[in-house]
């Protein structure tokens, strides 16, 4: 044998084995005869491209099992746009995968085929297990980018809470009566169908339905300020129907009956937190007007009216303080008039929808029940 191929021989020697353990590594076959790398899911079962959500789930623990990399949790929640928060994910949601990705889970090793710690001595970009060689993974932490999941934006109140809040209503308000329905019947709710005169309205008008609930005077001034409107729900119009146009409650709070009336709708203004200070807001004063639903003491959350709107320049989500009178001192003096103390700071209350003189607002607030007649005070947010 020439001198020339002992060098090609004992090359081959050395690296045949290391050929050959690459090989069977990667043509190692699942149970069910499905080769590693193949599109499959943990289990073994083909994987489909879509997973339902079961308790516990995160994105990142998805991201993690299905994609390898736990990092990569931002491109499941940019495909699946249904998602707007990626911390709040629910069992029973279904979530697609990006495409093109492969799904490789770990095989687990038998014992026999638990490679050789490694010392830790040996150092540079490749360690040894055996005969297979494996590339050193180095990461730097000032290279791991986190991306924070987006701010949850909080409404002062939700749309259907603006609406079911009611309004005060001047005098002359335009109304329109509810002509009947295609099916008689003494009180109607959500989807039920309602007839209107067709005068002035065409197909998609909206309509509040409601009905009064007595007169309101300014506690400062006793003027009237109008009559309480409690709010039913919404009437969508749909089209002609037996010389009437017919329309279609879309949203109901309690429920409806043909003698209750029709308002113009007015879209809710939604506004979020933090609430910008209004500056046209500066130094108004006002009082509680009325309660809603004929209360005569509201706490947290309940919804109050006060005599001031858009004419003094409040907003949606301006805020007041609310004091209460403080009573009078007690004397043994023989005095004509009594000595009044001075107010005290009650509570804070968060408008939610505007009239032209009046507003309607929620209770943020209160160390004690809130009534009519208390003053209010415009409050810049913090």
């Amino acid at each position: 044998m020439k001198k020339g191929l002992l060098p090609v021989i004992f090359l081959l020697a050395l690296f045949f084995p290391l050929s050959i353990a690459i090989a069977g590594e990667e043509g190692q076959a699942r149970p069910g005869g499905q080769p590693f790398g193949g599109q499959t899911s943990v289990s073994g079962v083909p994987w489909t491209g879509s997973y339902a959500i079961v308790k516990g789930d995160t994105l990142w623990d998805i991201s993690k099992a299905r994609l390898s990399d736990p990092f990569a949790w931002p491109r499941i929640w940019k495909k699946n746009q249904f998602i707007h928060n990626p911390n709040l994910i629910y069992p029973g949601q279904v979530i697609k995968l990006p495409q093109g990705v492969t799904i490789a889970p770990p095989r687990a090793a038998k014992k026999e085929e638990v490679p050789p710690p490694v010392e830790k001595s040996e150092t540079g970009p490749f360690v040894s297990k055996g005969t297979t060689l494996m590339l050193k993974p180095r990461v730097s932490e000032s290279k791991i980018i986190t991306i924070p999941p987006p701010p949850t934006r909080i409404p002062v109140a939700t749309k259907e809470a603006v609406l079911e809040a009611g309004f005060i209503e001047k005098d002359g308000a335009t109304t329109r009566s509810i002509e009947g329905s295609p099916t008689p019947q003494s009180l109607y709710g959500l989807f039920d169908e309602l007839y209107v005169k067709t005068d002035g309205v065409k197909a998609g008008d909206r309509f509040i339905i409601g009905r009064y609930e007595g007169n309101v005077e300014d506690p400062g001034t006793g003027d009237n300020l109008g009559r309480m409107v409690k709010v039913l729900g919404v009437l969508k119009i749909e089209g002609p129907r037996d010389g009437f146009m017919l329309g279609r409650v879309t949203t109901a709070f309690t429920d409806i009956k043909t003698s209750d009336l029709l308002f113009p709708y007015q879209e809710p203004v939604i506004v979020y937190e933090p609430v910008p200070p209004n500056p046209k807001a500066y130094g108004v004063s006002g009082d509680i007007a009325a309660l809603r639903d004929g209360m005569k003491n509201a706490s947290q959350s309940d919804m109050l009216y006060i005599d001031r709107g858009a004419k003094d320049g409040v907003l949606p989500g301006d805020t007041f303080v609310v004091e209460r009178p403080g009573g009078y001192a007690k004397t043994d003096l023989p005095i004509e008039r009594p000595v009044p103390l001075p107010a005290v700071k009650t509570g804070l209350i968060q408008v939610v929808s505007v009239r032209e003189h009046t507003a309607a607002a929620k209770v943020v607030d209160s160390d004690w029940p809130l009534q009519a007649g208390y003053r209010i005070f415009y409050s810049r947010p913090k």
